[in-house]
């Protein structure tokens, strides 16, 4: 077992921090705050593979294998975003298909 040093852990710490502050500006950049439903950083990047992917939506199985996240966790990440109106969904049969809302459409 190895043990981590002072050294290892400031280089993880300044990583964890610099991503952090990449996924602060993206969520700036598409209009959303902490108080929009956004609490972990898989959703932020559910949000980031539907605003890459386009109108045309996603289902949720095809946001899992995107995300690399079994669809069970996205679907539970999801709902969260739904209630604070970042993303929409669509029944299509028994399968969702899910949307990012473009609040800035106007």
């Amino acid at each position: 077992m190895k043990i981590a040093t002072a050294s290892e852990n400031s280089d993880l710490r300044h990583k964890l921090s610099t991503a952090n502050v990449g996924l602060k500006a993206l969520m700036a950049a598409m209009g959303i705050n902490k108080s929009s439903g956004v609490s972990v950083p898989e959703q932020e990047s559910i949000l980031y593979v539907l605003k890459e992917h386009g109108p045309e939506g996603l289902l949720t199985r095809e946001l899992a294998d995107k995300c690399d996240m079994s669809i069970y966790k996205v679907r539970h990440l999801l709902l969260p975003l739904e209630q604070h109106g970042q993303v929409v969904r669509i029944k299509i049969g028994k399968h969702h298909k899910w949307y990012l809302l473009n609040k800035n459409a106007d």
